[in-house]
């Protein structure tokens, strides 16, 4: 959970170090407080060096997630697979527009075939300008290297 206090050592650490955090959320998590964006949005408000990218987007909660992104810009979303669910499509309008440095591909693998993955992103209607950010900066970025 990225609100918990046990954790900030951790993040500490991390934020030191320039070390990105990976977070889990979606409708998969143990327990659905746990994909509550506003515990994202305390986490990048405490540690504003910290690089923070969370898996699955915070779906369904898409609005919500991209509006912490949007307050907090070291934090990145990975819709992954949800990308092609049902109300996703403010990911897509965040990637052509405001968002498009914090959005990354997720291949879902191996829920998804990685190709499939690729493919089927690429016409859902990310602009031309947008997909390197998409597909491959906006990760070489955030990893540095």
């Amino acid at each position: 959970h990225a609100d918990d206090r046990a954790y900030f050592p951790v993040y500490e650490l991390c934020e030191a170090k320039g070390v990105p955090v990976f977070l889990m959320s979606g409708p998969t998590t143990p327990d659905p407080h746990f994909n509550d964006p506003a515990a994202l949005g305390n986490l990048a408000r405490q540690f504003p060096g910290l690089q923070i990218a969370a898996y699955h987007g915070y779906w369904p909660h898409v609005e919500a997630a991209l509006g912490v992104a949007f307050r907090h810009e070291n934090v990145h979303l990975i819709p992954d697979m949800y990308l092609f669910q049902a109300g996703s499509r403010g990911y897509l309008e965040a990637a052509n527009s405001f968002l498009g440095a914090q959005l990354l591909f997720g291949s879902s693998y191996p829920f998804r075939p990685i190709r499939q993955s690729i493919e089927d992103a690429a016409r859902l209607g990310i602009k031309d300008a947008a997909l390197d950010a998409f597909f491959h900066a906006n990760a070489r970025r955030l990893l540095n290297l």
